[in-house]
């Protein structure tokens, strides 16, 4: 783990309930320093979607805490403050999901320039040309005006890529960005997540993406029924795990 005193991301004992009995989270918390990659893996419907979109407040916890570079929000509270503090939270944290949310109606480019130009107030000049640098980056300089209809899966993901990067953030939310994807389509998307975390983006993915859980993560945690089973380094976790049901899950998936 890259050593770092003030986490980037702390998660501290957050519980999600939906309605009144289906208790998602149990309990959570996590620290993610600068500059670290952490995978989180995970049977279907263990919490792992819901705890990401948690840090984001796209699902409200109903108890704990969430921090984000420095920025601290309680689970219940409900004021002018908080409000703004949730805002500043998501300029700092860019999400990918499964599905690549694009707008429609509008081309790669334009998808790119609107979080800066609406979000943050950038002059539309400045941001046509660092959406072009992050196009170059992503290997789509040539889709620049292409609408999401005339892309590949793989191309949208990155295009929803370059958009997340366009906002600067300090942390990336990865929540199964190639599960949508055909096979052969998987590995670009991997190529550039593989790349924002030599270039030391911090990051928390859910992904069952093994190789990038192996080579590129530094921790990987294993959530079962919204608590953590286990958590260790790829290499204890994929060659020698303590736990007989992460053996289990690991086998269905190696």
């Amino acid at each position: 783990m890259r050593e770092n005193p003030n986490p980037m991301v702390k998660i501290n004992n957050v519980h999600k309930i939906f309605g009144k009995t289906l208790h998602v989270l149990r309990g959570i918390d996590l620290e993610v320093n600068k500059g670290e990659v952490v995978v989180i893996l995970g049977a279907s419907g263990s919490g792992k979607s819901t705890l990401l979109r948690c840090i984001n407040f796209l699902e409200e916890p109903t108890a704990g805490t969430i921090e984000v570079d420095n920025i601290v929000i309680n689970a219940g509270e409900s004021d002018k403050k908080r409000e703004n503090q949730i805002l500043e939270i998501r300029k700092k944290t860019g999400m990918c999901f499964q599905a690549f949310n694009l707008f429609p109606h509008m081309t790669a480019l334009e998808n790119i320039i609107e979080g800066p130009t609406t979000v943050l107030g950038q002059e539309k000049t400045q941001a046509i040309l660092y959406a072009e640098e992050l196009l170059d980056w992503v290997g789509l300089t040539d889709k620049r005006d292409e609408h999401p209809s005339r892309l590949s899966g793989g191309q949208q993901q990155r295009v929803a890529i370059a958009r997340s990067l366009a906002m600067k953030p300090k942390v990336m939310l990865f929540d199964e960005p190639t599960s949508a994807l055909d096979p052969e389509l998987v590995g670009e998307v991997v190529d550039v997540m593989e790349r924002l975390a030599k270039e030391g983006m911090t990051i928390i993915a859910v992904t069952h993406e093994i190789h990038f859980a192996r080579d590129v993560a530094d921790r990987v945690l294993i959530m079962d029924e919204g608590v953590w089973l286990e958590e260790g380094t790829p290499e204890v976790i994929f060659n020698n795990p303590k736990e007989q049901r992460t053996r289990q899950f690991l086998a269905h998936i190696l």
